[in-house]
C-alpha cells in the first residue's frame, strides 16, 4: 500500500514536469531506486517493532527498605516528678529564752561549722555564775576540812555528808550556768551559706523560734512519688536520669539511694529518695525534677518499628523478605508482639535471627510480591 502510493505520487510529479521523454524516464528510474531503499528500511523497522511487541512484558519489582533482624537491648521507661531539696537545711533556734545581744553574720555569708551566729544577752547568767563560783569556794573549803575531821574520827557524818551534798549541788547548780551560758551562744551546726536572717538585735528569742535560716547545697536530694503498679520493678539502687525543669540541657544519671517502705492511703504512692553530689551549687532547693526510671529491660530483643505491624483475622503480622528460584519476594510472618515503647515494639515470637524484615514499602507488597531491597 505504501509502495502504491509513492508510485502515484511520482507520476503525478513526471506528468506536471516539462522536457523530454529520455530526461523523464531517467528521472523516473532515479524515484524508482530510492523507492526500493525506503521500501527495504520499512520493512527492517516493521520486522524490528514486531519482534518488540512479540517480547513477554518484565515484571517490575517493588522497591523495599529492610532491618536485618539481630539481639538489641530493649528497654521501658517512665517518668514522675521529683523535687529538689538540701539534706542539710536547717532553721536554727535558741534552746532558752533572751534578748538578741548580737548577730554576728550577714545574709549570704558562708561559714564553718561552730561559726558564732548570734548571741543573747548572758548578763543574769553570767552574775549568777560568779556568785555560785563564790559560795563554791565556801563550801569547798568546808567540806575539806570536815573531810578531814571525819578522816580522824571527830565530828558526826551527818556533818561530813551535809558538806559533802552541800558542794556537789553547787558544782551542779555551776555546770547548769555554764551550760546555759552556751545556750545563749547560737553557733552554725554545718557549713554552709547563711540563706535568711529572721529576727534582729535587740528582739527577745524563745526556744522553736526560728532565728537563721542555714543551708548546704553540697549534696542534694531528690524526692518523688511513684504508683504503687511499680513497687515490683524499682529496686534501691537503681539507675536513674533526672532532668531539672531550670536546665534543660542537662540530665543526671545517678542511683536510687532509698525507697519508701509505707504506701500512702490517698495517693496509692511510695516515696522515692536519690541523693546527688552538687559541685558549684548548681542545683538549688525547690526545683522540679523529672526522674526517668527503667521499670523493663531486654538484653536480647528483636524489636521493629511498631507501624510495620498490621492485623488480620488471624492475628499480627509483618512481612520478610525471602529468596526464591532466584528472585527476592516478600512473605507474610504471623509474629507475637511485647512491649511497644514509642515507636518501636518487641517481638516475642515469629521472628529468628538474621531474618530481613521490611520496614519501607511495606504498604506496597503481599504475600509473594517480588521486591527489590534498596537500603539494608
Amino acid at each position: 500500500m505504501k509502495q502504491i502510493l509513492v508510485v502515484i505520487s511520482l507520476s503525478f510529479i513526471m506528468a506536471c514536469t516539462p522536457g523530454g521523454v529520455d530526461s523523464k524516464k531517467a528521472e523516473l528510474e532515479g524515484y524508482r531506486k530510492k523507492i526500493e531503499e525506503y521500501n527495504e528500511k520499512i520493512e527492517t523497522l516493521e520486522a524490528e517493532l514486531e519482534g518488540e511487541n512479540t517480547t513477554a512484558p518484565e515484571v517490575t519489582a517493588v522497591p523495599v527498605e529492610i532491618k536485618k533482624m539481630v539481639p538489641e537491648v530493649f528497654s521501658q521507661h517512665f517518668e514522675v516528678t521529683g523535687v529538689m531539696e538540701a539534706i542539710k537545711d536547717a532553721n536554727l533556734s535558741p534552746e532558752i529564752n533572751g534578748q538578741i545581744q548580737q548577730v554576728h553574720v550577714e545574709r549570704g555569708a558562708r561559714v564553718k561549722k561552730g561559726k558564732l551566729l548570734i548571741k543573747l544577752n548572758t548578763d543574769v547568767t553570767e552574775k549568777s555564775i560568779e556568785e555560785v563560783q563564790t559560795n563554791l569556794e565556801l563550801v569547798s573549803l568546808l567540806y575539806e576540812k570536815q573531810k578531814e575531821l571525819w578522816e580522824q574520827n571527830i565530828g558526826s557524818e551527818l556533818q561530813y555528808l551535809e558538806a559533802k551534798n552541800a558542794m556537789e549541788s553547787l558544782e551542779a547548780r555551776l555546770a547548769t550556768l555554764e551550760k546555759q551560758l552556751d545556750m545563749a551562744n547560737i553557733t552554725a551546726p554545718f557549713s554552709g551559706i547563711i540563706e535568711d536572717i529572721l529576727v534582729k538585735e535587740g528582739e527577745l528569742a524563745s526556744p522553736g523560734m526560728p532565728m537563721i535560716r542555714l543551708v548546704n547545697l553540697s549534696i542534694m536530694r531528690v524526692s518523688a512519688r511513684v504508683s504503687e503498679a511499680y513497687i515490683s520493678s524499682v529496686h534501691s539502687g537503681d539507675q536513674v536520669q533526672i532532668r531539672v525543669d531550670a536546665y534543660p540541657d542537662l540530665m543526671i544519671s545517678a542511683q536510687i539511694s532509698r525507697l519508701g517502705e509505707v504506701i500512702d492511703q490517698q495517693t496509692r504512692t511510695f516515696t522515692l529518695e536519690v541523693e546527688l553530689d552538687n559541685p558549684g551549687g548548681r542545683l538549688k532547693p525547690n526545683m522540679l525534677t523529672s526522674v526517668r526510671i527503667q521499670d523493663f529491660e531486654d538484653k536480647n530483643a528483636f524489636v521493629v518499628p511498631s507501624i510495620i505491624l498490621k492485623q488480620d483475622f488471624n492475628g499480627t503480622f509483618l512481612f520478610c523478605v525471602s529468596e526464591a528460584e532466584g528472585s527476592s519476594k516478600a512473605r507474610k510472618v504471623y509474629v507475637e508482639s511485647g512491649i511497644t515503647v514509642q515507636d518501636k515494639t518487641m517481638i516475642d515470637n515469629g521472628i529468628s535471627p538474621e531474618d530481613l524484615v521490611i520496614t519501607k514499602g511495606y504498604n506496597l507488597v503481599g504475600d509473594g510480591t517480588a521486591v527489590r531491597i534498596v537500603k539494608l
